[in-house]
């Protein structure tokens, strides 16, 4: 370096295009996110019905169990 370098001039920040397009990136995504949460909680979910269906809660095992495959089917298999 030599000694007689002029210094670069110091930006602002307020001046460089990129802060204000971070700064709008960043908005776009918070506002993003509060709509999105507010819609979830506002919207009900439809519940659909099916025809002869017979309500399975999730942590309870099937009343019958499966069926173990034949030999047959054991041995068409490999």
């Amino acid at each position: 370096m030599t000694p007689n370098a002029p210094a670069t001039p110091r930006t602002p920040w307020h001046r460089v295009p990129e802060v204000w397009l971070i700064l709008v990136l960043l908005g776009a995504t918070v506002i993003g996110s509060v709509s999105l949460v507010v819609t979830a909680t506002r919207e009900r979910d439809t519940h659909l019905v099916v025809p002869d269906d017979v309500p399975r809660p999730s942590r309870i095992p099937p009343i019958h169990g499966a069926q173990a495959p034949s030999v047959d089917e054991v041995r068409s298999a490999s």
